[in-house]
């Protein structure tokens, strides 16, 4: 009689344990997608950080590039102190153009990489501006007023445009934060609701 009772109780036990593996399965599953959707959002959010100070330096360098131009018309009195000073310019024009090149590639945000676009071709085409401009300087040898006339106020757009894509920056950092708050919100809902579900199986199944 006693083994009969207990070969009536094995599978009530076996049915026991997979429903339990079953529910941890579930709840491991649950816990996975959760953390799967927070990763990407994270990324993102490391992402445009990053673009963010990119585009900071990308705004510090150019600036940097405005001074260097001014110390060629500034400081340049023969074809020597040109030649130098020029090519102090042209590193930091191709510094601040293969910094923009980067920044377009890397990042895909549209809102931002339309922005560095611009910046980008349109720096290109004042470099050719600068290099017409330095001529007028050599004939007039090298009388700055004219040579700075010719080029005056063409830096402005380009500063516009990377404060554009700072803007653009931050906005997208705010919408990623105001995802992840709204992600967490619903983790933590759902995470009440997993273990309200938990807490009625323990009550209502103690014999498990």
């Amino acid at each position: 009689m006693t083994l009969k009772i207990e070969e009536i109780k094995r599978p009530l036990v076996s049915r026991t344990v997979l429903v339990k593996l079953a529910i941890s399965a579930a709840f491991l599953f649950w816990v996975y997608i959760i953390w799967s959707s927070t990763t990407d959002l994270n990324r993102q959010m490391k992402d445009v950080s990053g673009q963010s100070l990119a585009v900071h330096n990308l705004q510090v360098d150019y600036k940097n590039e405005v001074q260097e131009w001014k110390n060629v018309l500034l400081r340049s009195n023969d074809r020597e102190s040109l030649d130098r000073n020029w090519k102090t310019f042209e590193t930091q024009h191709q510094k601040v153009a293969t910094a923009s090149q980067d920044i377009a590639r890397q990042y895909d945000v549209r809102a931002i990489s339309m922005h560095i676009q611009t910046f980008a071709a349109a720096h290109a085409e004042n470099f050719e501006r600068y290099k017409d401009s330095k001529e007028v300087l050599i004939k007039s040898s090298f009388n700055p007023q004219q040579a700075d006339t010719a080029v005056k106020g063409i830096d402005r757009p380009l500063l516009e445009e990377l404060e554009s894509a700072a803007v653009a920056v931050q906005d997208e950092t705010k919408n990623i934060e105001d995802r992840l708050t709204a992600k967490a919100r619903s983790q933590i809902e759902q995470s009440l609701l997993i273990l309200a579900l938990i807490a009625l199986l323990v009550v209502w199944m103690p014999k498990w």
